[in-house]
């Protein structure tokens, strides 16, 4: 089975439109739309993604050939669906009923309209993680980016999902070993002493899979929002050295790390247009954005992490006086860890180039949390943020994604 061929699914009532999904994407790559940009463009130690793409006018056609997939034992990773698509239902009833026969598809609902004219969503969508937008007239390298994007996530996601069935498996067979093992390592110490150390090694190999898979999340994360490549990483060291000063514990410690590099997963189900807009955000695209914490943890509260990573993620934007969000949290109702990501959070993003704005500076971004410590920011995550840029025990370096 090829890992790089990945189906795709078009449906339009313009047969013309179809065509173009076709042609773009079963051609590519190809000298023409093989360069994205440097975050989208695939890692040059891998073959490049190819595309085999399905096509149909109307809405009850789709969701058939959807159930046919499931039937036939293959899955479209994405699929592109026209909102508008006379003379039968739209696209919006064929995204429900695609979803609910494959919950693990990507939606890309296609229209000329802006997102402001087409009202509100059923709630059965809502802000659904696997729910996004492109607007009409679209260029050939979006449609490229869309489907390379979700079909890399798409990809991600079922090799995180196969890796935490198996773990269920791994622990029972390391189990049943454990007690064949105890009752024979009773007269025999030094097999006993063996098979601990093998354990251990198994446990730590375990340990560097579920870092790996999240490390790839975050890179995947960070294909989607060229301008912030690196945030999560450098948010991620910051929060380490934060929490190592305040005395947390080896676990904690790894456990923060772990969910500040992905904190920001959330995004990937925001539009391309409003991560890269190169101004302020109005009122509704600051709405769309602030759903990002609650996106990222309904994508990671299914992971069986040995840390509270989804709660993190839930929670790093909430402040101590109950003004963040998505939760409006205050006080201790936030995690140590949540709060601690929050301020290394500020830090970077003022301190960094944004779209819409140059850096601030560090200068500007202590002067930030220092003025609202105890207030917005937890006192001794801000504490222990100052002390170590300004003893110069901590600097930012370049992303590990790059």
């Amino acid at each position: 089975m090829n890992e790089n061929l990945f189906h795709i699914l078009a449906v339009d009532d313009d047969p013309g439109i179809l065509s173009i999904y076709r042609d773009i994407l079963e051609s590519f790559p190809d000298r023409s739309l093989r360069r994205l940009s440097e975050t989208e463009a695939a890692d040059d130690r891998c073959e490049p993604a190819c595309f085999r793409v399905s096509c149909c006018t109307q809405a009850p056609e789709a969701v058939s050939l959807i159930k046919q997939s499931l039937d036939k034992k293959y899955h479209y990773s994405s699929v592109f669906l026209d909102i508008h698509l006379p003379p039968g239902p739209s696209g919006i009833w064929a995204a429900e009923e695609i979803l609910r026969l494959d919950p693990e598809v990507n939606i890309v609902l296609v229209t000329g309209y802006t997102l402001g004219d087409l009202g509100g969503l059923p709630a059965s969508l809502g802000f659904s993680p696997r729910l996004l937008f492109l607007q009409k007239p679209f260029h050939p390298r979006e449609i490229v980016q869309f489907a390379t994007s979700l079909s890399a996530k798409w990809r991600a996601e079922r090799r995180v999902r196969s890796l935490n069935a198996n773990l269920e498996t791994l622990v029972f067979q390391k189990t049943a070993e454990l007690r064949f093992s105890n009752e024979m390592l009773r007269r025999e110490v030094e097999r006993r002493r063996r098979f601990q150390d093998e354990l251990q090694a198994s446990l730590e190999r375990l340990r560097r899979m579920i870092g790996g898979a999240v490390l790839a999340i975050g890179k995947m994360v960070e294909k989607r929002d060229p301008y912030t490549s690196g945030h999560q990483q450098r948010v991620a060291e910051l929060s380490r050295a934060i929490g190592k000063e305040m005395g947390l514990a080896g676990e904690r410690l790894e456990g923060l790390f772990m969910a500040s590099v992905i904190h920001d997963i959330g995004k990937i189900s925001l539009p391309a247009e409003i991560l890269s807009k190169p101004a302020h955000l109005n009122t509704m695209e600051r709405s769309l954005v602030q759903t990002h914490p609650q996106a990222g943890y309904d994508i990671l509260q299914a992971i069986d992490f040995p840390w509270p990573v989804a709660d993190i993620v839930l929670q790093h934007h909430e402040r101590l006086d109950g003004s963040g969000y998505p939760r409006h949290l205050a006080g201790e109702a936030i995690l140590e860890e949540a709060r601690i990501v929050g301020v290394a959070d500020v830090v970077e993003t003022m301190s960094s180039h944004r779209p819409y704005r140059p850096s601030l500076g560090l200068k500007r971004a202590i002067e930030e949390i220092a003025s609202r410590r105890g207030t917005l920011y937890d006192p001794r995550a801000v504490d222990a943020c100052i002390a170590l840029i300004e003893e110069e025990r901590f600097r930012f370096r370049e992303p590990l994604f790059a």
